[in-house]
């Protein structure tokens, strides 16, 4: 299984720089998460990163789902990217209004776009759904592809060929399903010009009731 493009024969590789052109001088970028860090997920990431042999970055952050890219986290937003505390109350209030219950994902095995291998997520479409309606309120989700849960295992480092690739995604070991259960979903930022650099939790809003702050 793969979910690579057929425009290019290699993989998409990561500079490692710290995109100058991307983030104009500003120092944080928001997003939303779900936080993944637990044992069973830490050890099934390992052994990916262990099967695809040093194909990935050294630069690597704790397992998460990515929920809702929001932009640079400023105080007052001033550039088409840009995210601020107005436009956090905004989701907020949606949030609540919205009523998400608690819900579980499922967490599968080693899958692949161009730039980045990572481990499928299925369930609960309609709950992330309607967490995504509810934080668009705030603004524009900043994305140039279609959402797909996934928790990302790394970041190719070089273009490597796509067959070679694809053959070492069949052969890792199939695995039983890891279930997720989540309660609570976090608004964190991280350093925009150090590649995998931690996250910040800003904000915690816990599903089904009232946000809490991190």
């Amino acid at each position: 299984m793969h979910r690579f493009t057929q425009t290019e024969s290699r993989t998409l590789a990561i500079e490692d720089r710290d995109y100058p052109e991307w983030h104009r001088g500003r120092k944080r970028y928001a997003v939303w998460l779900i936080d993944a860090d637990v044992a069973p997920i830490r050890e099934r990431v390992q052994r990916a990163r262990s099967h695809l042999r040093n194909r990935f970055s050294p630069h690597q952050r704790p397992p998460h789902i990515t929920l809702f890219v929001c932009g640079f986290w400023r105080d007052q937003a001033r550039l088409e990217d840009d995210f601020d505390p107005l436009m956090l109350a905004v989701q907020l209030r949606a949030l609540s209004a919205a009523s998400v219950a608690p819900f579980t994902l499922t967490i599968g095995n080693l899958d692949s776009f161009d730039s980045a291998a990572f481990l499928g997520i299925s369930g609960a479409d309609e709950k992330l759904e309607s967490l995504r309606e509810a934080l668009v309120q705030g603004r524009e989700e900043i994305r140039q592809a279609p959402f797909t849960p996934h928790l990302t295992v790394g970041l190719y480092r070089d273009r490597f060929d796509k067959r070679e690739v694809a053959q070492q995604l069949a052969a890792f070991p199939e695995s039983a399903p890891i279930e997720l259960q989540v309660d609570r979903i976090h608004f964190a930022s991280y350093a925009a010009r150090e590649l995998g650099g931690a996250f910040e939790i800003v904000e915690t809003f816990a599903l089904g009731g009232r946000g809490q702050r991190g």
